[in-house]
């Protein structure tokens, strides 16, 4: 019963484009599937902990299990890996391709329910995570829906020092907050793509965060049309700061300085975006998941306005992206 609840959820998933009713009766049933096999739920404060890496955090099993319920975000990644399996299917020999999940959570919720959809002699996946409780769900899932013989090893491991022991075909991490802080999935990629067949397809294929100065009041008429009228809106696009993909992994030389030369008084905030390219034209943008949420960078209302903003992305245990000013009185002298 609940393998014939999980095909018929991800063919609505996949099948319903932008029907966001469909899209959250699929992830809830799902979760209410997932949850139940492995007793792990949004709102067991016992498991919430997080684990911090020298990359970065690791999210708790909780925190990873609601990201099921993100329901664009889970919709957009299954359509994406679908396409990524459906070109490597073409592409095989008489062997299963093999997929490398780094990040699994407790649900496996990028490629568990997908599994069905193939035959074991198709697929064969190799699971990492570096949360025990994450991992010993994730075995549970695949025992009670009888998907072993799609399994390969499972690794209770860091995916951002990882050594690949055999070559995959796909590779897939979404191990990520918006603007890419706090979480290693930079690292991971670095890690990862270098190791993998230069045809490999890594999943996200790329993320990109473009910067804009905006108007808080245009912003929020186009979020919330007043009384049902759309009113003007406007953005001053200041172009990209960060990209990552299998070219781009070198963060060092990823610095930018990007010009203010805009009315500060109309356009105060300075937002970055985060655009996710999952695959081929599967593509996850503003405000549809939390790790596309733009964020407020700078205020010139509550700072002194510059003439330039340099931005550099910083690894480490935080990882985020920082910046620095150069005021106008500066350029001045």
């Amino acid at each position: 019963m609940n393998r014939k609840i999980i095909i018929d959820s991800v063919d609505k998933l996949l099948n319903c484009k932008d029907d966001f009713k469909q899209m959250r009766e699929s992830t809830h049933q799902l979760y209410q599937i997932f949850s139940h096999i492995t007793g792990i739920n949004i709102n067991d404060q016992n498991l919430d902990k997080d684990i911090m890496l020298p990359e970065g955090k690791a999210i708790s099993s909780v925190s990873a299990a609601h990201c099921l319920l993100e329901m664009k975000r889970t919709a957009s990644f299954l359509r994406g890996i679908q396409k990524a399996i459906t070109l490597k299917l073409e592409q095989r020999g008489k062997d299963p391709i093999r997929i490398l999940y780094a990040g699994t959570g407790p649900y496996g919720t990028l490629v568990i329910p997908l599994l069905l959809l193939y035959k074991p002699e198709e697929i064969c996946v190799d699971l990492i995570d570096i949360n025990p409780q994450s991992l010993n769900a994730l075995k549970k899932i695949i025992n009670a829906l009888e998907l072993n013989k799609y399994i390969g090893n499972s690794y209770c491991l860091d995916a951002a020092t990882f050594t690949c022991t055999r070559q995959y075909d796909i590779a897939i991490s979404e191990t990520m907050q918006s603007c890419l802080k706090k979480e290693p999935q930079v690292a991971i990629m670095q890690n990862l793509i270098p190791q993998l067949k230069s045809d490999a397809v890594f999943i996200p294929e790329e993320i990109s965060i473009d910067a804009a100065l905006c108007n808080p009041r245009m912003e929020m008429d186009r979020l919330f049309f007043r009384l049902g009228i759309q009113m003007p809106f406007q953005r001053i696009s200041l172009g990209n700061i960060f990209k990552v993909n299998k070219q781009t992994l070198n963060t060092e030389s990823m610095k930018k300085t990007i010009e203010i030369q805009e009315n500060y008084t109309e356009f105060p905030e300075l937002k970055l975006y985060t655009t996710i390219k999952v695959f081929d034209d599967e593509v996850l943008g503003e405000n549809e998941s939390s790790i596309t949420m733009p964020i407020r960078f700078y205020n010139f209302k509550d700072k002194e306005a510059a003439t330039q903003i340099k931005f550099w992305y910083t690894q480490g245990t935080n990882p985020m992206i920082e910046s620095e000013t150069v005021k106008i009185h500066e350029m001045v002298l």
